[in-house]
């Protein structure tokens, strides 16, 4: 089961889908929680379910683009935004996937 945190981005597993989601976040950066009858739960919204990893993190680095406080006004300034967002998600992927190594090896 997937379960990472990539900044407000919630990227979690079912056994058919890969969901992401975005959170709603306090002052100090923390996902907000509310409780419900279930017990207390993230404060998010869904932005799509998809068939794999990569078709969730392709969709984090586009909502990353258009979400983003600096306006873009250029091809260059893109592609350099577009690089970095690429750079944040595979060393996020990355780190998960030591997290996941780690784990599987203390089984």
């Amino acid at each position: 089961m997937i379960d990472m945190r990539i900044g407000e981005y919630h990227i979690t597993s079912e056994p058919r889908n890969v969901i992401v989601s975005i959170a709603k976040l306090n002052a100090d950066g923390t996902p907000k929680t509310v409780m419900t009858k279930a017990g207390e739960v993230f404060s998010e919204r869904a932005l799509g379910y998809y068939n794999s990893l990569p078709q969730a993190l392709q969709t984090v680095a586009k909502d990353t683009m258009k979400r983003g406080d600096e306006r873009v006004t250029s091809v260059e300034q893109y592609v350099q935004k577009a690089r970095l967002a690429d750079g944040v998600l595979a060393h996020c992927a990355w780190k998960y996937g030591l997290e996941l190594e780690k784990q599987s090896q203390n089984i």
